[in-house]
């Protein structure tokens, strides 16, 4: 073809319809990049649209189930000790009010209910039972926010009760903790020659033992065993160890023994030494600045005040402090113990049994009931926080004139349980000691009266075949049965 044709050549036809297909290129990419947008837009709603649903639901679900229970706090050994124990539920929002009628639990206890904040207290009125599984429910639990409700749960086990007695050998004496729930001796938590009384004391033991001349040492034994000797008046004898049921404060009985001790001598004195202080025993002045002689004396459950039964039969108060203070609140010809929950004396007068309200210096009768149908003759009773007491009791056979000691448990209703009978009636039934929750109660007991053989011991002797019994109140079964005496809860 020749130049002059009127046909353009290939190289400008090519430059010409360049930029028509970058213009298609670019309108396909702009096509594709919408598409892909208008895509995502309506994915993002979707899910902006999908969880604002979510939301709406959970906020539903939220308004309609009420507060959760995050977690719960109690000391299971603290709540078997003492009275006044909480148990502390924690919500994941603060609560409204709850009455104590919500509140269930199984076994049944008496409790008390507040709330603080997010916090639900349940407070158990009285001590609970050894080794049992407690279940607490709380029912519609109110929020502050809204007025859903929810039920509140909790499930705890106390621990097993132990008991400490005193085991005496030939050279050697042995302290000993037996759990109710093990078998054997249990474990020897001090051992040395001689022991009078112990008390326990906190997280320590306390023992009197024999010294020269018929006076006493006075020691205090720790977890560790390692052993404190505390400082008694010169020439004394312990007659009676005192433990509190709280606190470290221990009282005692002193009586002058061996050679003159210096001043005046002490006869049935009461004394006292804080074991968290320096361990120096003091002697209790009473009002008249003389020194307190008493039969016996027990703490009431703060630990810093003592009812003691004075030489003249009258009933003390005392608050131990700096200046003690020493009250009379009645009179009792013979004591026999304060009730587990510290608001009763126990004792007796010509007429029989009585019971001395501590607080109103109210006496009442102490009739015994009919043991199986019999009449029955009160001796030392124990008082429970309730009606009930286990007493000591003497039976008369009509027909032959024996006499049989029993101990039973006694709710004033007209009719005994009896707990404890020895075997043909050969034994003998000595102290007994109840546990502070009224669960147990622990015996001392001489299986035959006849064949009995003193321990030879001049301070707070026993037979040498004196045992430990103990039994459950409610069920009247042995749960245990030790070789030694002087139970202590």
């Amino acid at each position: 073809m020749s130049p002059t044709s009127s046909d353009p050549p290939a190289s400008a036809s090519a430059e010409a319809e360049l930029p028509a297909a970058r213009r298609v290129a670019a309108t396909s990419q702009r096509l594709r990049e919408q598409r892909a947008r208008q895509r995502f837009e309506r994915a993002f709603w979707m899910l902006v649209a999908g969880l604002a649903a979510v939301s709406a639901v959970f906020l539903l679900l939220g308004s309609l189930q009420g507060p959760k229970l995050s977690s719960a706090v109690v000391d299971p050994a603290r709540v078997v000790e003492q009275p006044g124990q909480q148990l502390r539920m924690f919500a994941n929002q603060p609560l409204g009010e709850v009455a104590a009628e919500q509140v269930t639990v199984t076994p049944a206890a008496e409790v008390s209910v507040s709330v603080q904040d997010d916090v639900l207290i349940v407070q158990f009125e009285q001590r609970l039972r050894f080794g049992t599984e407690y279940l607490v429910e709380v029912r519609d639990v109110p929020a502050t926010s809204r007025d859903a409700t929810a039920s509140f749960t909790h499930r705890f086990t106390t621990p097993g009760a132990s008991l400490l007695y005193l085991d005496r050998g030939e050279s050697t004496d042995e302290v000993l903790r037996a759990p109710l729930d093990g078998a054997g001796r249990g474990e020897v938590v001090h051992a040395a020659p001689g022991i009078q009384h112990i008390a326990p004391v906190e997280n320590v033991v306390v023992v009197a033992r024999d010294a020269p001349e018929g006076t006493s040492v006075l020691e205090s034994v720790s977890a560790e065993g390692d052993v404190q000797r505390l400082r008694l008046p010169e020439g004394v004898r312990v007659d009676r160890l005192v433990a509190p049921p709280t606190g470290t404060l221990l009282g005692l009985v002193l009586t002058s023994a061996g050679p003159a001790a210096e001043g005046e001598a002490l006869d049935g004195t009461l004394a006292v030494v804080d074991l968290a202080g320096e361990g120096i025993v003091d002697v209790v002045p009473g009002l008249d600045g003389a020194p307190i002689r008493v039969l016996d004396a027990e703490f009431l459950p703060d630990g810093r005040t003592l009812v003691a039964h004075a030489f003249d039969l009258s009933v003390l108060r005392i608050e131990l402090g700096d200046a003690p203070i020493a009250l009379p609140i009645g009179q009792v010809p013979q004591m026999y113990a304060l009730s587990t929950d510290g608001t009763r004396l126990t004792g007796s007068d010509s007429f029989g049994g009585i019971v001395l309200d501590l607080a109103t210096a109210v006496e009442s009768r102490l009739d015994p009931s009919l043991v199986d149908g019999e009449l029955a003759f009160g001796g030392e009773a124990i008082l429970t926080r309730t009606e009930l007491r286990v007493q000591k009791v003497a039976v008369a056979d009509v027909a032959t004139g024996d006499v049989r000691v029993l101990l039973v448990a006694d709710d004033g209703s007209g009719t005994s349980r009896v707990l404890l009978r020895t075997v043909d009636d050969r034994g003998s039934i000595g102290d007994f000691a109840l546990s502070s929750n009224d669960q147990y109660v622990a015996v001392e007991v001489t299986p035959s009266v006849v064949d009995a053989q003193p321990d030879g011991r001049p301070v707070n002797g026993r037979a040498t075949s004196v045992t430990t019994v103990v039994i459950d109140i409610a069920s009247g079964a042995v749960v245990r049965t030790l070789d030694g005496f002087s139970p202590r809860w």
